[in-house]
């Protein structure tokens, strides 16, 4: 006899109120399946499966309920057995879970360590980070701030070999840069994800040399995919991880579980300077398009337009309104490319090649990827009329003389122009780790809003700056009587005071109370 049980299926048994009795139908509340018992079963011999052990449980067949064929007093169609239902993650056995061991043994021997030293023979607190190499001609992919203001580099291996790199090129605007390692040495290599597009959720690993203590290993997935971060400039939508990457991991690889490199490591948020789950990982696509420029022209070729954007608003009775679809020109450099072919201040820039751009960020990016020389189509409002102009598109200029030349169309301060390339490097590292503040931290924290500074996100232990009491949680506001807009400005300031053979720089402190005070950073 075939009993069939209709009822609620738990991811434990069934619903308690199921009845033994001889018959062949028994009908418990009506829910989305039906379990048929292959083996008939006497009142006596009836248990809950819940009760039941795992050699006494009867085979059953899941089958989707209602059933038209029960109903209409016709046979039950024979059901194809079922994979057993799964469970909660949480109550799965812990060898259930992903292992990573064999991609750890596989990827890691192509991670390296980067040490980066001064013509002094100093190591930087900032030339320490994480690369991997890319090809058989072993090139290292690392973020340009890890090589940043050195004169040595030297790549480090999990085993102790030591190696001497060159630089190929650098792009600050996305923070990478692409190394050679100086050998003659077969070294394996990985590659970039050529697949799908990444998800949210998907398990990620992160490889690479944390706090200088050696090569580790985190798992993780992605939180997140199209982050912005405070500096990251125009040109980088981040995928977030919270995989733990800490100080060290800086232009390590994240690879996905197939042993691609998903995204270069770059930065993290923190309050502390220690992992809080959140980390910024430049996306695979993004890497692989600058180091192919880097590559082919030792630089990032960008198209340029010569015109400051900022994203459109507008006023309503001296309010502001909601955001408005474009990038509104600020400014108008002299002798390029929007100076020659006629936008104006306050022109509204609506579409680029067929392109729609929401926002000044978009709008930038859409120029950059427009190669230098080609002609694009230009869509703008001017005082509520729309307009089309094709604009013949230069090449972007060094940053200097772009910051230069945006200086004098603003009647601002030109800044000082770059140091000098052939002259020895000057060891910036003061001790202290430092972060651009947000306008979302700039609240949690309780800073003014008509203030400007650099968040102490770490001191290093047995410097100068902590001799001189200087603690994580502290803003510097001012050094040397110079606002600190952002963390490039402090660098500049640091480089300027030892160039001139200062012993000490005198600063503008926030402290974490709120309150305000003067400290001596000792060089």
């Amino acid at each position: 006899m075939k009993l069939t049980l209709l009822g609620s299926v738990m991811a434990f048994g069934l619903a308690p109120q199921v009845i033994a009795q001889d018959a062949t139908v028994i009908y418990a509340d009506s829910d989305k399946y039906e379990v048929v018992l292959d083996a008939p079963m006497s009142e006596t011999q009836f248990k809950s499966l819940r009760d039941m052990g795992e050699a006494e449980k009867p085979n059953l067949t899941v089958v989707p309920n209602p059933a038209p064929e029960l109903q209409a007093g016709l046979p039950l169609p024979q059901a194809n057995p079922q994979p057993p239902i799964g469970t909660n993650l949480m109550d799965m056995p812990i060898s259930a879970l992903p292992s990573i061991a064999n991609l750890v043994d596989r990827v890691s021997p192509s991670v390296v360590n980067i040490v980066v030293t001064t013509e002094s023979g100093e190591t930087t607190s900032e030339g320490q980070g994480s690369g991997f190499i890319i090809s058989d001609e072993l090139e290292v992919v690392t973020n340009y701030h890890v090589i940043e203001g050195g004169t040595y580099i030297n790549i480090e291996f999990n085993d102790g070999r030591k190696y001497p790199a060159s630089i190929i090129g650098t792009d600050e605007e996305t923070d990478l840069a692409l190394l050679r390692i100086d050998t003659d040495e077969r070294i394996p290599y990985v590659n970039f994800h050529q697949k799908d597009e990444l998800r949210i959720g998907e398990w990620v690993v992160a490889i690479g040399n944390p706090f200088g203590i050696g090569q580790s290993t985190s798992l993780g997935v992605i939180s997140a995919i199209g982050r912005e971060k405070v500096d990251s400039g125009s040109y980088v939508d981040y995928i977030q991880t919270d995989a733990t990457i800490n100080r060290g991991n800086s232009g390590g690889p994240l690879f996905n579980l197939e042993g691609d490199v998903v995204g270069v490591n770059s930065a993290i948020y923190s309050p502390t300077g220690a992992s809080v789950g959140i980390a910024f990982v430049i996306p695979h696509h993004t890497a692989e398009e600058i180091i192919d420029s880097i590559r082919k022209d030792g630089f990032v070729r960008r198209g340029y337009l010569g015109a400051g954007l900022r994203t459109a608003t507008f006023e309503l009775e001296g309010e502001p309104g909601i955001y408005k679809s474009g990038a509104t020109v600020n400014d108008i450099l002299a002798g390029s490319p929007a100076d020659i072919y006629g936008l104006q201040v306050d022109d509204i820039i609506l579409n680029i090649n067929g392109q729609t751009v929401r926002n000044s960020v978009e709008a930038t990016r859409a120029i950059a990827d427009i190669m230098p020389g080609k002609v694009a189509k230009f869509i703008y409002e001017r005082n509520e009329q729309t307009y089309s102009l094709d604009v013949q598109i230069g090449e972007r200029p060094e940053k200097y003389d772009l910051q230069r030349k945006s200086a004098e169309a603003q009647g601002l301060p030109v800044p000082p122009p770059p140091r000098d390339p052939s002259l020895p490097k000057v060891n910036i590292d003061t001790g202290l780790h430092l972060l651009d503040i947000s306008a979302e931290f700039r609240s949690a924290i309780n800073m003014r809003s008509d203030q400007v500074g650099v968040y102490v996100e770490s001191v290093e232990p047995g410097s100068l700056a902590e001799s001189a009491g200087f603690k994580l949680g502290m803003v510097l506001l001012e050094a040397d009587s110079q606002p600190i807009a952002e963390v490039r400005k402090w660098k500049s300031i640091v480089l300027n005071a030892r160039t001139n053979g200062q012993t000490d720089i005198l600063l503008n402190v926030r402290r974490k109370d709120g309150q305000e005070t003067f400290m001596v950073l000792p060089l």
